[in-house]
């Protein structure tokens, strides 16, 4: 693979039958198979794509290696994988990275304000402040998590301009239409099924290190950050899954756990709940949606991407290096065909 930088075409958006994935959809409609479903799946971060529209706004020196490891981009394979190999399944991915707007944060009534808000802060951490978050201001965020910059600050109000018609045409061409089709994909898997539960899987994965500036993924990160050797199941609650507003009841959670676990071959300390992330944004706003519906609600999955990736693929990847490693999918449809029969 290239280490070039992945672009999109510029001017492509994107519909329901470019980002929902189901088995036989060839061949299915599927509103002939939206009675069927039991599980959605949601990949908002399985991109690493940029829209070509962004291009004059993306810091120089950025790799494509750099442009994956910001991303979940092991989620897309998966997330396809997972629904071809169960007919109850279906997936619904981002076509964008979460540079364009992270879905999974909720929505920002004024995003470029909160793009504003973050240079700011970023100006602080680089001055040397230690006590500064993130938190609220980075549905857009425009550095990597180990700190490199992905978007350029704009250097005036002419720049701010530009880069805020690009933002937006991108917004509605990838993150705005993957939200409009998990809504329609909710809308028709409840209108046809109201009595079966329904289980909102947020699917995610990142890796227990970042990457220092040669590309080499071997920075370790905080021992409260880390992720389990498989897979961290969130549902707002507590290390039980026991909580006063959880996104799924926590018995169904442990279930899921258990039936996850005994696919993958996972040893109970391989799986936690809510430890280290308990679900954001996507895992709220569907848990609270279900709420009411029988059997049915929403979990945050964070896969260690070790796990996803093998061991010959990390050990490429812990090397200085532009380039992310090739011929992943076969290791992914297996992982995706033990979700199936869990």
């Amino acid at each position: 693979m290239s280490a070039g930088l992945l672009w999109l075409e510029p001017g492509r958006s994107y519909g329901f039958d470019d980002l929902v994935f189901w088995q036989d959809r060839e061949r299915k409609a599927f509103a002939a198979v939206a009675g069927t479903i039991h599980t959605v799946v949601l990949g908002p971060h399985a991109s690493a794509g940029f829209p070509a529209e962004l291009k004059p706004f993306i810091a120089p020196g950025l790799t494509r290696r750099k442009q994956f490891d910001y991303s979940d981009v092991l989620t897309s394979a998966l997330g396809r994988a997972w629904a071809a190999a169960d007919p109850g399944v279906v997936f619904v991915e981002n076509p964008h990275s979460r540079l364009v707007l992270d879905p999974n944060r909720a929505p920002p009534a004024q995003p470029l304000q909160d793009l504003r808000a973050f240079w700011a802060r970023l100006a602080q951490v680089r001055a040397g402040a230690t006590d500064v978050s993130f938190a609220g201001v980075d549905a857009i965020r425009p550095i990597t998590f180990s700190g490199e910059d992905v978007l350029r600050e704009p250097a005036d109000e002419a720049g701010w301009t530009a880069l805020a018609a690009a933002l937006s045409r991108s917004q509605a061409q990838g993150p705005l239409a993957y939200g409009a089709a998990v809504e329609s994909v909710m809308g028709q898997v409840c209108e046809q099924g109201p009595a079966r539960g329904l289980l909102v899987v947020s699917l995610h994965d990142t890796m227990n290190t970042k990457m220092r500036a040669d590309g080499a993924i071997v920075v370790e990160r905080p021992v409260a950050d880390r992720l389990p050797a498989w897979v961290n199941l969130g549902n707002r609650g507590d290390a039980q899954g026991e909580g006063q507003a959880v996104s799924l009841p926590a018995p169904a959670l442990r279930r899921l756990a258990a039936r996850w676990g005994h696919a993958l071959g996972a040893t109970a300390a391989e799986i936690t709940l809510n430890v280290p992330y308990k679900g954001a944004h996507e895992t709220l706003h569907w848990g609270q949606a279900l709420a009411a519906r029988a059997g049915s609600g929403a979990v945050q999955a964070e896969f260690r991407r070790e796990a996803l990736l093998g061991p010959q693929a990390v050990a490429h990847l812990q090397q200085p290096g532009s380039d992310w490693p090739q011929g992943l999918d076969a290791r992914l449809a297996d992982i995706a065909r033990k979700l199936a029969r869990a």
